[in-house]
């Protein structure tokens, strides 16, 4: 028991004790409240419908956006459909090629809905997308086969019984063709996003947490520029070896970028940098209290950055704080570069943004604090 009050009398302990639980209090707050109803908001998931077989389809067309409880973007040729499903600012796109209404009209050939899906998604996005494309096509084919036998049993004047018998077993006459953008052949792809997040920003909380001890420590030793900079001369050391690191074993591992090799270290690279930023202005700001402004940071982060799930269902206080931080720009970046996408400028210069403000910050603070070791030897000067 004595050893016991011995270890609760060290500040140490008491530290430790506070950051295991604020772990549990910051994950279960952030992540109950941030995945609240998700499944109540995935009509909010943007879907477009491309008519291009004109006026002869523009009823199908409407009916079918009426079905769809889902957010609709209207307007759109299939060029710039596809260039957004790219993106990722639409989810699918549903669309009725020209020539549709002749084959449908056709008793002997069948119409089909094309569907375009982007798999360089959640796993969410692209199970949810095919489900609603196999209910837009059972439901369109089901109108479309009675419409057709309607007549002719009418005026065959059978029972009942009998026609209904004959439209449920007559060939469909609608089917689905889903074409597959940025395929994911490996489900580990598709967890890379999510682990290479995780992995900069802890490692980054416990980096910056171990060179604030130090630098607190080197106090009497070094000016607090002099720390600053060692801090920041470390920081991009273990980025450029972390980042190696990483993108080698992810090229052994059978996970290959799209853009060759050095696209993927350069960008794995500004997203360590970018996390160690950040995890640093924490500490420069609170001292060790920082560490557990970074706990509750990397369970935001996680959550809004879209590894998981889209960020189109999240609530909009979660949606908003992500552009904020380097996760969400680290996901889409990873996307791009292992399934495929429409490259990674975009994401490059958010994530530069963000280091720089955080690095700004963290100087601008550096400038304000007064440093004691310079008070106590102008005292000693004067005396």
């Amino acid at each position: 028991m004595k050893l016991i009050i011995q270890f609760l009398k060290q500040p140490v302990t008491i530290v430790g004790i506070i950051t295991a639980l604020l772990f549990q209090v910051f994950f279960s707050l952030i992540w109950i409240t941030g995945y609240d109803h998700v499944t109540d908001r995935v009509d909010q998931l943007p879907i477009a419908i491309v008519n291009g077989d004109g006026s002869a389809a523009q009823s199908i067309a409407d009916n079918i956006s009426t079905s769809l409880n889902f957010e609709q973007v209207e307007g759109l040729s299939l060029a710039e459909a596809q260039d957004r499903l790219g993106h990722r600012s639409l989810r699918m796109i549903i669309e009725l090629p020209q020539g549709f209404t002749a084959s449908l009209s056709e008793p002997s050939s069948g119409a089909k809905i094309r569907y375009y899906l982007n798999e360089s998604n959640p796993q969410m996005v692209s199970n949810v997308m095919q489900g609603v494309a196999a209910k837009v096509t059972a439901a369109m084919d089901a109108k479309s086969s009675a419409a057709g036998l309607g007549g002719v049993l009418t005026a065959m004047k059978l029972p009942e019984a009998e026609a209904a018998m004959i439209r449920s077993s007559a060939a469909s006459r609608i089917s689905s063709d889903i074409q597959i953008v940025n395929p994911a052949t490996n489900f580990a792809e598709t967890m890379v996003p999510l682990m290479v997040v995780t992995a900069s920003f802890t490692g980054a909380m416990l980096l910056a947490m171990n060179l604030s001890k130090v630098s607190a420590s080197l106090a009497a030793a070094a000016s607090k520029w002099q720390r600053l900079s060692a801090r920041y001369v470390l920081m991009a050391g273990t980025a450029l070896a972390g980042s190696l690191i990483s993108a080698s074993l992810l090229h052994v591992l059978g996970i290959h970028s799209s853009q060759g090799f050095l696209s993927l270290w350069m960008f794995e690279l500004v997203v360590i940098l970018s996390c160690m930023t950040v995890a640093n202005l924490s500490l420069v700001l609170f001292g060790d209290a920082g560490a557990w402004l970074n706990i509750a940071l990397l369970s935001i982060q996680m959550l809004s950055s879209g590894a998981t799930i889209p960020r189109d269902v999240l609530s909009p206080f979660y949606q908003s704080a992500g552009q904020f931080f380097p996760a969400y720009y680290a996901v889409d970046g990873m996307l791009d570069l292992v399934i495929g996408g429409e490259g990674i400028l975009h994401d490059v210069t958010a994530l530069l943004y963000i280091a720089a403000v955080a690095t700004a910050a963290s100087v601008l603070l550096t400038l304000l604090r007064r440093e004691k070791r310079a008070v106590r030897t102008g005292a000693a000067a004067n005396a």
